[in-house]
């Protein structure tokens, strides 16, 4: 199964990610963000239904000068409101931005252009372009805005963000991703059932993150 997610993911298409039962027990849909059209914001949004948000590593974040948001609240004296979720993890939450050509930002549109941006931005430090980078990211976008950065920390972390990380470097393509939960008509989250079905409709998969974390052991990664 791990197999067919990797070249589904290298080929630009929507995979799933369960994280685990003893976790936060949800799936997210999950593509790589220099893929992401306005079309597949529109399916996002009306068929996964959670938060859409854009994927990097915290060593990608560090280069742009970015930190956890919930260590910037801790600096500027937010400590009462800094609590950790049910899960047990500080929250993978950065800064949320909007490119500057946007209208509005929310548009599906407008959150494509943001999230290809950035994905051209995570390339060019992997590219070893970091300075250039940097002014990009600091000329063509504005905050706060409408598409959340999480950072993850492999190894350390193993959420739906540091999962989904943890595939693209088994997949050799850029750590810039986009996940979001998929959700019931009544706001709760869809069972692996259901979103295994959904999956086999759209000629996909839906992988496990035990399986994930154990490939990811298997290569040396974490």
């Amino acid at each position: 199964m791990i197999d067919k997610a990797l070249e589904l993911l290298r080929q630009g298409r929507i995979i799933f990610i369960h994280d685990s039962d003893d976790r936060e027990n949800e799936v997210d849909a999950v593509i790589r963000a220099d893929h992401v059209t306005p079309s597949i914001i529109t399916w996002m949004r009306k068929n996964a239904g959670g938060l859409i948000c854009f994927v990097t590593e915290d060593s990608i974040g560090k280069h742009l000068g970015l930190d956890f948001m919930s260590d910037l609240l801790r600096k500027i004296g937010f400590n009462g409101l800094v609590k950790r979720p049910s899960y047990g993890d500080d929250p993978a939450f950065s800064i949320y931005v909007n490119h500057v050509k946007t209208i509005t930002g929310i548009r599906d549109r407008d959150r494509a252009l943001t999230i290809t941006r950035l994905a051209d931005v995570v390339k060019m430090i992997n590219e070893g372009k970091v300075i250039d980078a940097r002014k990009v990211f600091y000329e063509e976008f504005y905050a706060p805005g409408h598409v959340p950065i999480l950072l993850g920390r492999i190894g350390r972390r193993f959420g739906h963000t540091e999962l989904s990380l943890m595939l693209s470097k088994i997949a050799g393509i850029p750590p810039a991703l986009v996940i979001v939960e998929m959700l019931s008509d009544d706001g709760e989250a869809l069972s692996k059932d259901i979103v295994n079905k959904i999956a086999n409709e759209l000629g996909t998969v839906l992988v496990s993150g035990d399986e994930i974390i154990s490939e990811a052991r298997r290569r040396g990664i974490i």
